[in-house]
């Protein structure tokens, strides 16, 4: 999609559809793990990623210099986040993976939040998410572990991907933040469990993986990237608490993983919650001060500084 396009297009409209890729491609990355693990499908999503996007903006190199204390962590974020789920979902099924993961953007959509309904509504999602996670594969300590620093990196990348989609203009503190995070995965990835490089290098392989990359991370990042310039990150961690119900429907597409009627009723809940987060309150009673803009200069996109 080019960036016009991308500037026309509804926020939310972005997120959905980046939201159905990733989930998809997450589905598509497993068949990966039986040759790589997942330590190997996430270095060489990283690398392959980091290069179409650099490609795709081409960067230049004095924004790094400028704004290298914003891109480090960034970047770090990222690493943290894609070894994270790759490692989580290797273990778990997608659907508790992606459920648990959302406890960190729902944490701070709670409390970021200055409408006593919006916290109505976190509580519902919230319940909602728990019944759709289910007890299924609770008992692997390393999955749950990595499923919960899943979501604390993914807290970060919203709060930090604001501040990136507008000190940096375009694309490119997208690609400069893969870029970094590609650099710092590769003395990270062979610590955690990599094959051997002809395994990487095999055709098949960097054909799955060049898929993979596309689906999971150039195509839902760009536009996640791109809903976050217009939208404050409290409202983009709402509205992302529909992505367990995509993931559990992409799951039983691909997966054949049907839910039972109680986690139904949970996605009903989720998103009845994103709906009614993203649906404006009525008007204020005469007499109330109007509430700030989340854009005010004081909130800074809706995040208390």
């Amino acid at each position: 999609m080019r960036p016009h396009a991308l500037g026309a297009a509804p926020a939310p409209l972005l997120l959905l559809t980046g939201m159905v890729s990733l989930q998809f491609g997450s589905a598509f990355a497993k068949r990966l793990f039986e040759e790589t693990g997942p330590t190997g499908a996430t270095l060489l999503r990283l690398l392959i990623a980091a290069t179409l996007l650099c490609l795709l903006s081409r960067p230049a190199p004095r924004l790094l210099r400028t704004h290298w204390r914003l891109l480090l962590p960034y970047g770090a974020v990222f690493t943290v986040m894609q070894f994270a789920f790759y490692e989580a979902t290797s273990r778990l099924p997608l659907g508790v993976v992606v459920t648990l993961e959302f406890s960190g953007p729902l944490l701070l959509a709670a409390l970021t939040s200055r409408r006593a309904v919006d916290r109505l509504w976190v509580a519902v999602a919230a319940a909602g998410l728990l019944v759709l996670g289910g007890t299924r594969g609770m008992d692997d300590p390393v999955g749950l572990a990595a499923s919960l620093l899943t979501g604390a990196a993914l807290t970060g990348y919203i709060l930090l991907g604001a501040r990136v989609g507008r000190a940096v203009p375009g694309r490119s503190g997208l690609a400069l933040g893969l870029t970094i995070a590609a650099v710092l995965a590769l003395p990270t990835a062979p610590a955690l469990g990599l094959p051997s490089l002809d395994v990487l290098l095999r055709p098949g392989v960097l054909g799955a993986a060049l898929a993979v990359a596309v689906l999971t991370t150039v195509i839902p990042f760009s536009l996640e990237f791109a809903a976050l310039r217009r939208m404050p990150p409290r409202v983009f961690a709402v509205l992302s608490t529909v992505e367990p119900v995509i993931a559990a429907l992409v799951g039983l597409v691909l997966l054949g993983e049907h839910l039972s009627p109680a986690q139904w009723a949970a996605v009903l809940c989720v998103v009845t919650a994103a709906v009614g987060t993203a649906v404006p309150s009525s008007a204020a009673p005469p007499g109330t001060p109007p509430a700030s803009s989340d854009r005010s200069p004081s909130r800074k996109n809706g995040v208390h500084r």
